[in-house]
Order: C-alpha cells, then sequence, then structure tokens
C-alpha cells in the first residue's frame, strides 16, 4: 500500500464490542490459519499473512484522526496483530494515544503468540497501552483443542493468563459452543467451564460453531471442518445441543466476576450477564426458551440460521 493513499486499511473482522472503535490494521489474515473450524480468512478474500509496516500504519492513524478525532476506544486487528513484532506493536501503541484521545485500546491475540512473549514483554504491552486482548479460548478441552488444530493447550492458556492479571491487562474469551460435536460436547463444555474458573477472565463472549459453504459474495473456500463432516469424522451439534451446551456452562461456572455474554446474532438465546450476579436470571432466560413447544423452538432455529 502506499503511503499517499488516502483510504485507510481495515482489519477484515472484528469483536462486536469494538463497533464504536477506531479499526487500525497491523497485520493482514491468519499467520496460523490451520483451526478445523475456521478459515475465515480465506474464506473473505484475505488468503495469506502479511505484516504491515509501521509507517503505513501511522498514516492509516493520521487518516483516521481526521474522520475521528474524537475516538476514545481503539482496536488493533487482524487475527494476530503482535506478531508485527513488539517493537512495532507498541510504537504504534504509543502513537495511537499520542495523536488521540485514547482511553481504551484492544486487540486480537493468540493465546500461543503472547504465550511466547511471556510476562516481561506482556507488560511491555501494558506499559504502552493495551488495556485488552480478545482470545480465541474456543474450548478448554485438549482433546477438542487438538481435533481442531487450534496450536494452544489449556496449560499454555492458564500460565498466559496469569502474565496478562499481573500485567494489567483485561481478557475477553470467545467459547465456541458445538466445538465438541454431538459426541463429545459434555467434555467440551465440562472442560472449557473448568478452564475458565481456573483463569477468571474479565469477559467470556459466546459464539456457535459456524458452518460456511463457499459463498459467490466471497471469493475464498468452504469450512474445513464440512470436509471431516461429509467423511463421517465430526459429527454437528443440533441447534437444541448449542443451547444446552450454553445452559451447562452457564451451570459449571463459579461465583465469577466475569461478564458472560452471548453478543453475537447466530447465538440462538441471548443471555448477558456477571456470572455470580445474574446466573440464575441468566439459567431461567434459558429454561424458558427451552420451555417453548418444540415447533416453536426449531421455527426460532431457522430464523436464526448461521452466518458470521
Amino acid at each position: 500500500m502506499s503511503l499517499k493513499s488516502d483510504i485507510p486499511e481495515i482489519p477484515t473482522i472484528r469483536p462486536p464490542s469494538e463497533w464504536r472503535s477506531l479499526l487500525v490494521r497491523l497485520t493482514r489474515g491468519c499467520e496460523w490459519d490451520r483451526c478445523r473450524f475456521c478459515g475465515i480468512y480465506p474464506h473473505l478474500g484475505e488468503p495469506g499473512f502479511t505484516k504491515r509496516s509501521v509507517a503505513e500504519i501511522k498514516h492509516d492513524i493520521d487518516l483516521l484522526k481526521q474522520i475521528h478525532p474524537d475516538a476514545e476506544t481503539a482496536f488493533f486487528g487482524d487475527a494476530d496483530p503482535l506478531l508485527v513484532g513488539i517493537e512495532a506493536f507498541t510504537e504504534v501503541a504509543r502513537y495511537v494515544r499520542h495523536v488521540l484521545p485514547i482511553q481504551r485500546l484492544t486487540c486480537y491475540a493468540r493465546a500461543s503468540t503472547l504465550w511466547k512473549l511471556k510476562g516481561d514483554k506482556i507488560k511491555l504491552l501494558s506499559d504502552a497501552g493495551l488495556n485488552r486482548v480478545h482470545i480465541g479460548l474456543e474450548s478448554g478441552d485438549p482433546e477438542t483443542l487438538r481435533y481442531h488444530r487450534k496450536g494452544h493447550s489449556p496449560k499454555l492458556v492458564k500460565e498466559t493468563a496469569a502474565w496478562l492479571k499481573e500485567a494489567g491487562i483485561e481478557i475477553s474469551f470467545y467459547v465456541l459452543l458445538g466445538l465438541g460435536g454431538r459426541d463429545h460436547w459434555r467434555r467440551h463444555i465440562h472442560k472449557t467451564a473448568q478452564l475458565i474458573n481456573e483463569t477468571e477472565p474479565e469477559f467470556v463472549r459466546i459464539r456457535r460453531l459456524w458452518l460456511y459453504e463457499g459463498d459467490p459474495h466471497f471469493s475464498g473456500p468452504e469450512s474445513p471442518l464440512l470436509g471431516e463432516i461429509r467423511n463421517g469424522l465430526f459429527n454437528p451439534q443440533t441447534p437444541e445441543g448449542s443451547v444446552q451446551e450454553l445452559k451447562m456452562l452457564i451451570e459449571e461456572l463459579n461465583n465469577l466476576s466475569t461478564f458472560l455474554v452471548c453478543d453475537h446474532e447466530n447465538n440462538y438465546v441471548h443471555v448477558s450477564g456477571v456470572v455470580k450476579e445474574n446466573r440464575e436470571q441468566m439459567l431461567a432466560t434459558i429454561d424458558e426458551f427451552l420451555a417453548l413447544p418444540e415447533t416453536k423452538r426449531e421455527v426460532h432455529y431457522l430464523a436464526v440460521g448461521s452466518h458470521i
């Protein structure tokens, strides 16, 4: 990209919670790109992974400042912007805070990338102004993580979470309902609740497994997991089963100060609240839905559908 461009690059994907944030692109695509359940960046037309230069990123920030001079929150993407390097990341973080009145700075981050940095360098991220990381936990079950080739383990996540807490950086975990399929969902949810209890993240954001097919609107391939399903190697969860997963997860969490939220349209039931304060209310909402006549629940599942 030429520095003379007057259009800033925008991250391909951002968390729903960052819809008001200044969106700054540090990397393009996903360097890992091996997860069976994902493949979303190639699907959306970003087949490779590249790093942007500090000069490019600062130029974009200058352009964004002209559009949003009062921005108070900023989000760094794409999938793992820390891969630009700790020096480049901290330089850009300090720059965006210098030129704009940023009060909260967040980014996507792979747990494995943070783990490689260790505690001292994670502290440097905090010192540069990083407040929160959005991490795709997906599952706390090691077998589920291995099958889907996530590239991290519960042990790695626990160590990384401890360093983030020491540095004062908030943790926002994403959990994928349906990742254990119909055969292993109880193990998937039980181990996930266990890992959340052990790490006590500030946020848990619920998603449902999205099995996307080829789409004429996008140039990329279908979900890698679809091939596993066709070959009989993965038995996908039912819509009703994913609702039961959500219920079990909330039931098995300790009295945490964690804020749990279903903040994506592809969730069949939307609940939110601080676990220790709102658990019963959230469970009551789920039970109320499950008490509806089966025909009404089926109509609802079809209406929600599956989408990013």
